[in-house]
């Protein structure tokens, strides 16, 4: 009944939808009324302005004092409040601190003051309107700048909880405080058209003569009370702007010097400094605290010799220990000497201030003064405190980051490349297991380290693998510095921007030589040190299914040293050995690639493994081989073929459409080196299929 009085639809019609809809949450409830309730202020301000409620001549001035008195500390307040919280969130998220931090409570209170600051920019907005143009120009357009600034750190802290967010935690800090600097400009402005009203309106009181005596010595008490009250204010202004100004510019020496590159050391020593000069203490000392095992460290000393105090605190050992678990100053009045650590210093006052970062304790300053002391601006010396716990705990955090990045390059396999392939960064371990020095790397490709034992086949596969934004993981066999090797386990990932897009690759590696090496004994020939029969049952079937599915050729030769009983029987089982090696040595030497291989099957039985284009191929690389060993020069009486060690050959070519067995393949070749030796040996004889 009370909104039909009104008489206006508009705000009957947004009333009924409210209680007619059974479907709004109790959330969604409490919004439309906060809004309706909104909307009912501003009807009682337009109706007192339009009733001639408020006098003409005091209109702007009360609306004046309502935007300067009540409104604008008010969205000083949220800000901060948004600053505080934001900060708190970021590092929370980014740094993984293990704090009592609740991200879920403080992304819902960021979220309420920053709806909070934005309701009350709207009354601000709402109650500027009601001045003249003149005026209301001068500060929407502060107010656009405030309401940019302001969807600016919205944005920000959308983001918060990602990788993706432009700032850090100081940087944030930084400009949430330009947002409370542009209020200030607007509450300056405010406060100063306040006062030309103020001034005027006495104005106008002075030149009203036409009353009488009475009424006009009743005004000239209200001016000189007036002009009282407003020299009075403005005399308290001035000392607190005065003020302000002096602790803005601490600020900004602060944010300046902290920008440097100093290490924890340094920065411990600077905000010790700094406290001490700017509230006129005689001597202090600070501590950090290590919440791992629960002990304070002397960080720095001002007037007091560094060795002369205690330099690793327990809990409740002292005033300083104790000031941890407490979190809040503590002044005390003394006039005796007071210990701080092992020594003993004179004064009146001894303060103890906690340094916090949000609700984490992170060490604490103790300060003496002598009898010069005064008094103490609390809130600003909490504002000084909270911002050096900021920069110490960044600065504690890039010294723990620092000494994982250190073990991390003396100790891991790491490099970086760009889209091209081109190293930026590399490890120091990298460096020492390769024998390549960081100089000689940057800037260069992975081809630097490729050994000719790995194929095309293997990189192929890695970058076609990397382009898709895929991880390739694999074993890769490495060149050193002086022609040595080593074999590492590689994983290869892309490395993207905040977009996605990826901008380089990262590769992270494990030293396997030995681990090769041992396989490398288990699947080699003692003697000849050729591949073994074990490595040939592996690896004979795999090259099959290569060779299908790239829809070629590859050709089996099993051989045989002709009459090499009677070499034996001839020269002893010594040189039988010496020539066993010298032959395997020139088969090995006829092939070439990465992907053909050499056996010793047994005995004096050797076998090769090649892929090729045609069959012509096959048996050019076979008679090259017979060739190659009979240019030994090995002398062999008893050989029927030649006066020196000659072999015999018999070849399976496999096509990628051949479905026989292994077995079977080495059954026909066995069966053509049948045909070389009784065709008169020091001959190569191809299976006909």
């Amino acid at each position: 009944s009370s909104i039909k009085k009104l008489n206006d639809k508009d705000f009957e019609h947004y009333y009924n939808n409210i209680i007619n809809n059974s479907n709004l949450s109790k959330m969604e409830k409490f919004t439309k009324y906060t809004k309706l309730l909104k909307l009912l202020n501003n009807k009682r301000i337009d109706t007192a302005d339009s009733s001639y409620l408020l006098l003409e001549s005091n209109r702007e001035i009360y609306f004046l004092i309502t935007t300067t008195i009540l409104d604008i500390p008010q969205i000083i307040e949220n800000i901060g409040k948004v600053r505080a919280l934001g900060v708190s969130l970021y590092n929370h998220y980014h740094y993984n601190l293990n704090t009592n931090v609740n991200p879920n409570k403080v992304s819902f209170l960021l979220e309420s003051n920053l709806k909070s600051f934005i309701d009350k920019i709207e009354d601000i907005k709402y109650t500027i309107g009601k001045l003249n143009q003149k005026e209301k120009n001068k500060l929407n357009s502060l107010l656009d700048l405030i309401v940019s600034d302001f969807y600016s750190i919205k944005a920000i802290t959308s983001k918060l909880k990602e990788d993706s967010s432009p700032f850090n935690s100081k940087e944030y800090f930084l400009e949430t405080s330009k947002l409370v600097n542009k209020i200030d400009n607007l509450f300056s402005i405010s406060n100063e058209i306040l006062t030309q009203k103020l001034e005027q309106r006495k104005s106008e009181l002075n030149n009203n003569i036409v009353i009488g005596t009475i009424i006009y010595m009743l005004l000239v008490i209200i001016i000189l009370i007036s002009l009282y009250i407003i020299y009075k204010k403005s005399y308290k202004d001035n000392k607190l702007n005065k003020k302000k100004i002096q602790n803005s510019k601490f600020i900004q020496i602060l944010q300046d010097d902290y920008r440097k590159d100093y290490d924890l050391k340094d920065i411990c020593n600077k905000s010790l400094n700094h406290i001490i000069n700017n509230f006129g203490a005689i001597n202090g000392s600070l501590y950090l605290y290590n919440e791992q095992n629960e002990k304070l460290y002397l960080g720095a000393t001002y007037g007091i010799k560094y060795e002369s105090l205690t330099q690793t605190l327990d809990l409740h050992e002292n005033l300083i220990s104790e000031n941890i678990l407490e979190k809040k100053i503590k002044v005390m009045d003394i006039d005796q000497n007071v210990s701080l650590g092992i020594i003993e210093t004179k004064g009146t006052k001894l303060i103890t201030l906690p340094i916090m970062e949000f609700e984490k304790s992170i060490g604490t300053i103790q300060l003496v003064f002598d009898n010069k002391f005064k008094n103490l601006d609390i809130s600003f010396l909490e504002t000084v405190i909270s911002l050096m716990g900021s920069y110490i705990n960044k600065s504690q955090k890039d010294e723990e980051s620092l000494k994982y990045l250190k073990l991390i390059d003396k100790n891991v396999l790491i490099s970086k490349t760009d889209l091209d392939g081109n190293i930026t960064e590399v490890s120091e371990q990298l460096c020492l297991l390769s024998q390549y020095t960081k100089d000689e790397l940057i800037g260069k490709t992975h081809r630097i380290f490729r050994h000719k034992d790995m194929g095309k086949e293997i990189f192929d596969n890695m970058w076609n693998t990397i382009t898709k934004g895929e991880v390739w993981n694999g074993e890769v066999k490495n060149r050193k510095k002086d022609g040595g090797y080593y074999w590492i386990d590689s994983t290869i990932s892309p490395d993207c921007d905040i977009n996605g897009n990826v901008v380089g690759y990262n590769a992270i590696r494990t030293d396997i030589t030995d681990k090769k090496k041992i396989e490398l004994i288990a699947i080699t020939d003692g003697l000849t040190s050729l591949y073994n029969r074990r490595h040939f049952d592996d690896i004979f079937p795999q090259q099959i299914e290569i060779n299908k599915r790239a829809k070629g050729l590859v050709a089996f030769v099993l051989i045989d040293i002709d009459h090499f009983k009677q070499y034996n029987d001839t020269y002893g089982h010594q040189d039988g050995d010496t020539a066993l090696k010298l032959v395997a040595k020139a088969l090995k030497d006829t092939l070439k690639r990465p992907d053909d291989y050499t056996f010793r099957l047994g005995g004096e039985e050797f076998g090769l493994v090649y892929h090729i284009t045609n069959e012509d191929d096959a048996l050019d690389i076979a008679n090259l081989a017979k060739q190659n060993v009979e240019e030994l020069y090995i002398e062999h009486t008893g050989n029927s073929a030649s006066k020196f060690v000659t072999i015999s050959s018999g070849i399976y070519i496999v096509n990628s459409s051949d479905n026989t067995t292994v077995d079977n393949i080495y059954k026909k070749a066995d069966e053509a080196l049948y045909k070389s030796k009784q065709s008169g040996r020091n001959q190569v004889s191809v299976v006909l299929t």
